[in-house]
């Protein structure tokens, strides 16, 4: 165990804010979004996620970086990347992704580069590792800039690298403005390091407002699948799209055959999948306040932000389903942070979670559960289809995630200590 290593583990043992999470993974300081390069590698399951070690508000980025052999329990590994290269300076090293090759683990990250004059330029680099602990950075980043990519591509925005193989080749889906219109870019190599543009594979759809971010291609069960959030004109943010479609590889297009959102709330961000031990797609969003970003820096918590619970996506009639990887519980009126299924949930029926500072009412209808959330930062309503009468929860002092099998609603609420069920 290294000096940072041992620091965190006593941060996390003196730490007795109440605000934060049980069983979803935070930071022991500083503020953290997007997962980043997450991977299986040498027998550990890897996290890595935008880190500013130096205070719970969002400022120049780090790699953060987290181990664990279950998904449940994560071992702190401390900053994996900082900004340290000239080509990183007044910016940091913003979101990406890792793939092994020749035993090899290589990150794949986005450089975001800030000049004196308030320019910014954000190109493509690579970092490599042979034990997943250490890394260095290619001497020869970045390895792809905007002057790479097609007319009209800002240098301002082209970021968020995801990195995949496909039939003996390598490529990147990276987000992009091009013309001032959000696409999802991809490129191709042979060795990670020269990178040829092939396509936009997704572009002209008005659910890519002004700019995509953290795009993420994956294939489930022969069916093609383009992930990713949205920045509009108006400076609004959606959470993360789920396109399904159809990729052809010969010409590098992308057919949509139908959109959703995954999740029913705001704060579900930024979300990266990859491939586990025993060939399942898994899947892990950053969970945001989207409304309240700056409370918790603003009221003196050393932490802000938490990755949602690891969820395992599959097809179950055409559909895609997400369920929580977690250890589940017997629910009764006494309960405590954890998760929980709950089967005979009809509608006409009333849930009430009662917290130290706060509650939770879910309520069924025919068509939905309707979630009413009295925290003492807000009040908020909120509505998610029921595809049946169960639905499975979990609550962790500040977040309350809810599967309803085909959607989830997940919310960063500021709510702790719920203890007590109420049935109506």
């Amino acid at each position: 165990m290294n000096a940072n290593q041992y620091l965190y583990q006593q941060i996390r043992a003196l730490d007795q804010d109440p605000f934060r999470p049980d069983h979803h993974f935070t930071a022991p300081v500083g503020w953290i979004n997007d997962p980043n390069g997450l991977i299986y590698y040498k027998g550990w399951y890897h996290l890595f996620c935008q880190h500013n070690p130096y205070s719970a508000n969002w400022d120049t980025m780090h790699w953060y970086h987290a181990r664990s052999k279950d998904l449940k329990h994560w071992e702190d590994l401390g900053e994996a990347l900082e900004p340290d290269q000239d080509y990183e300076t007044k910016g940091g090293v913003f979101s990406g992704s890792a793939i092994v090759k020749d035993d090899r683990l290589y990150l794949i990250y986005t450089a975001h580069h800030v000049a004196s004059d308030g320019t910014i330029d954000e190109t493509q680099c690579v970092a490599y590792s042979d034990d997943g602990l250490n890394f260095q950075k290619y001497a020869e980043n970045p390895v792809l800039t905007a002057a790479d990519g097609p007319s009209g591509l800002a240098a301002a925005d082209f970021r968020d690298p995801k990195v995949f193989e496909h039939d003996g080749s390598y490529y990147l889906v990276v987000a992009g403005a091009v013309d001032g219109h959000g696409q999802v870019l991809l490129f191709k190599s042979a060795d990670l390091v020269k990178w040829e543009y092939v396509s936009a594979i997704l572009k002209d759809q008005p659910y890519m407002g002004r700019m995509t971010e953290c795009p993420d291609f994956f294939e489930i069960a022969g069916q093609d699948f383009l992930a990713f959030s949205t920045i509009y004109d108006n400076g609004h943010y959606s959470t993360v799209n789920i396109v399904k479609g159809d990729m052809n590889w010969e010409t590098g297009e992308f057919t949509p055959v139908d959109q959703e959102l995954f999740d029913a709330g705001p704060d579900f961000y930024a979300s990266q999948s990859f491939v586990d031990k025993d060939g399942q797609r898994i899947m892990i969003p950053w969970l945001r306040s989207v409304d309240q970003a700056d409370f918790l820096a603003d009221t003196g918590h050393a932490w802000n932000g938490m990755m949602g619970l690891p969820r395992q996506l599959s097809l179950v009639d055409g559909e895609l389903v997400q369920s929580p990887i977690t250890d589940w519980k017997e629910f009764g009126e006494e309960i405590d942070n954890g998760s929980y299924q709950l089967h005979d949930f009809k509608p006409g029926k009333k849930l009430s979670l009662i917290g130290v500072n706060g509650r939770v009412e879910i309520s069924r209808t025919q068509t939905d559960y309707q979630v009413k959330v009295v925290s003492p930062i807000y009040q908020k309503e909120y509505q998610l289809p029921a595809a049946s009468d169960d639905l499975a929860l979990d609550f962790d002092n500040s977040c309350l995630e809810l599967f309803a099998q085909k959607q989830t609603l997940s919310l960063f609420t500021f709510i702790y200590g719920i203890k007590q069920a109420i049935w109506e």
